[in-house]
């Protein structure tokens, strides 16, 4: 379905969203009264010789067998999982680490963060970890978050300092804290307590690469005019997200990155922003953004993929009507996203990069394949 095609039917795919949650509200709302009605008569019954725990196990079931299946839809246990997904190029080598995981019956959060542990920890690649792109001050700092489907939990650190597994320390935030997010030293002194070393992020490559930079004299890129109209594409994009999908049907989904090149001091892009870097619901898929976060995260294009996968959309069309979204406000800028349903259908959508090419890695029962997105 064209883009265009896609925006003809949105309005019935919203009508869909809305009556779906209509009733799931009513039929939850109707398992309540019935289990509250079976509890209240607990209190009368004294010679079925049950005790509490049984019966309200039992009053638990017949409410629940009560209801009606479209109710119940989101207890399907069809997946398509193990399998997950990388974006970029470095996304084939990320999966092989992921993968294995999958495959022992592991967990698709541990197979998450796997996969971008290997590609923080790479030492010559640029845009994502340590020894890459510095800000104004020549600094690196780290966006990351991680997002559990089965709790819908989010864990993320911003502007992170001088701490390597950027994710590791996100899912810190998710897992030990009610936080979802913690920004800058103090972010870094979370990650210590956590038992993290602190150590610095710059390395002779990115040291260089600011001398340079300072010796033209140039202003950052964040200072120029906002990019509605006149295309004015930023170096740098290697955002790493992964998404999985494991044998249980649990979904997992993260992403780090350290950036646009000489971002202002103490700026936090859309990584860490739930629904903006990386977004995941347990009962319909995940979705990962790449590119110009600054312009994506006003839209929160991976929440806006989810809904539409939601409502019946492909993969492939609600990532193209969720970039369509902000074209539509007269945005230029260079941006990905990639989204994998439950069932293990996956699809990917991308504007502007004309120069570079955006691919995806998937590994599943069946191989691997690496997914070239095409205009």
């Amino acid at each position: 379905m064209s883009i265009a095609g896609f925006g003809t039917c949105s309005s019935g795919i919203y009508r869909k969203v809305d009556e779906a949650s209509r009733l799931t509200r009513e039929s939850a709302a109707r398992c309540h009264r019935l289990i509250d009605e079976s509890m209240k008569a607990l209190k009368q019954t004294s010679s079925t010789g049950m005790n509490r725990r049984e019966f309200a196990l039992a009053a638990t079931a017949t409410a629940l067998a009560a209801l009606p299946l479209n109710g119940l839809a989101a207890t399907k246990d069809e997946h398509g999982g193990p399998v997950i997904i990388t974006t970029w190029d470095f996304g084939p080598g990320a999966n092989d680490v992921g993968w294995p995981v999958l495959q022992s019956g592991g967990l698709a959060i541990d197979a998450v963060e796997a996969a971008i542990n290997h590609v923080e920890l790479l030492p010559d690649e640029f845009y994502v970890g340590f020894g890459g792109v510095p800000n104004e001050i020549g600094e690196t700092t780290l966006d990351a978050m991680m997002m559990w489907g089965p709790t819908h939990d989010v864990g993320a650190v911003g502007c992170l300092k001088r701490i390597k597994r950027a994710v590791s320390v996100a899912r810190k935030v998710m897992e030990e804290t009610q936080h979802s997010l913690l920004v800058g030293d103090d972010a870094t002194r979370f990650a210590v307590r956590m038992g993290f070393e602190e150590t610095s992020l710059t390395n002779l490559r990115s040291q260089k690469f600011w001398e340079a930079w300072v010796a033209k004299n140039k202003e950052s890129s964040a200072w120029d005019p906002e990019p509605i109209g006149e295309q004015r594409p930023l170096e740098g994009h290697d955002t790493v997200g992964t998404m999985a999908v494991d044998a249980q049907g649990n979904i997992g989904v993260g992403c780090s990155t350290n950036g646009r090149n000489f971002k202002l001091p103490g700026r936090v892009g859309d990584s860490p922003i739930a629904g903006a870097g990386a977004y995941c619901d347990n009962e319909v898929g995940a979705a990962v953004a790449t590119g110009n976060g600054d312009v994506m995260m006003r839209f929160l294009p991976t929440y806006h993929t989810i809904e539409l996968m939601r409502a019946g959309a492909t993969p492939a069309e609600a990532t193209q009507a969720a970039i369509k979204r902000i074209t539509d406000k007269g945005y230029s800028f260079d941006g990905g996203l990639v989204a994998l349903a439950r069932n293990g259908e996956h699809g990917a959508s991308k504007q502007g990069w004309e120069n570079n090419k955006f691919r995806y890695a998937v590994r599943n029962a069946s191989g691997s394949q690496h997914i070239l997105v095409k205009p």
